[in-house]
C-alpha cells in the first residue's frame, strides 16, 4: 500500500532528521538555499511557477500521454494492466520516484520561505496533502481523478485554512478540521459514486 509505506518513509526520515539536528533549529544556510523560496519572476514568486508548470505537465501526461492511460489503468486494476502488457512495476517506480523528487523540491521551498531547518518542519502536512487529494475527488481506490481537480482540492483546502486563520482558531483545531473534511468528503464520494473507497 503506497500510502503506508509513505507514512513509514515519514516516519524514519523524520527520525533521520532528529537523529542528525540533534533537535535543534539550523539557521545561516548558504543563500542559493534560499533561492526557490525567495527568486521571482515578473513579481510572482518562483514556486508559484514550479508548481504550476508541475500541475500543467502532469495534466498533459495523465491526458495525453499513454504514461497517463497506463496510470489509470493500473490504479483501475493492476492485474488487468499487467494482462494488457503494462509494466506495472516500472511505471509505479517512475510515479514514486517523481513524486518523490517534488515533495523534496517542495520541502526546500518551505525551508526558504521559513528561513531555518526545525525538527517539526512539515509536520502533519501528508495529512493535508491527503486531504487536498480528497477534495479534489481522487479516487483513494485509484483509476479515477485529474489535475484539476487536485488543484481544486489544494486551492479549496488554501482558502479554507486562510479562513480559520483570519477567525483566529486555535492551530490544535485545524487537524481535527481538516479529518472532518476528509470525513465528509469521502462521505460524499460514497454517496455519487455508490460504493466505499478503502
Amino acid at each position: 500500500n503506497a500510502f503506508i509505506v509513505t507514512l513509514a518513509m515519514l516516519i524514519v526520515l523524520r527520525g533521520l532528521l532528529v537523529g542528525a539536528t540533534k533537535g535543534k533549529t539550523l539557521f545561516g544556510m548558504p543563500e542559493s538555499f534560499y533561492s526557490l523560496a525567495t527568486t521571482t519572476f515578473i513579481g510572482i514568486p518562483m514556486s508559484v511557477w514550479l508548481a504550476a508548470a508541475a500541475f500543467a505537465i502532469a495534466g498533459f501526461v495523465l491526458k495525453y500521454h499513454r504514461v497517463g492511460r497506463a496510470l489509470y489503468a493500473i490504479g483501475g486494476n493492476a492485474d488487468a494492466a499487467r494482462a494488457a502488457g503494462i509494466r506495472v512495476e516500472r511505471v509505479m517506480l517512475g510515479v514514486f520516484v517523481v513524486a518523490g523528487t517534488l515533495a523534496a523540491v517542495g520541502g526546500i521551498i518551505q525551508t526558504g520561505y521559513v528561513g531555518a531547518i526545525s525538527a517539526n518542519q512539515g509536520n502533519n502536512m501528508i495529512f493535508t496533502v491527503f486531504a487536498a487529494a480528497v477534495i479534489g475527488g481522487i479516487s483513494l481506490d485509484g483509476g479515477r481523478g485529474t489535475m484539476f481537480g487536485a488543484l481544486t482540492g489544494v486551492l479549496l483546502l488554501g482558502v479554507v485554512q486562510n479562513l480559520l486563520t483570519l477567525a483566529q482558531v486555535p492551530s490544535f483545531w485545524i487537524q481535527a478540521i481538516y479529518g472532518g473534511i476528509i470525513l465528509i468528503a469521502l462521505m460524499i464520494a460514497r454517496v455519487t459514486t455508490g460504493r466505499a473507497q478503502d
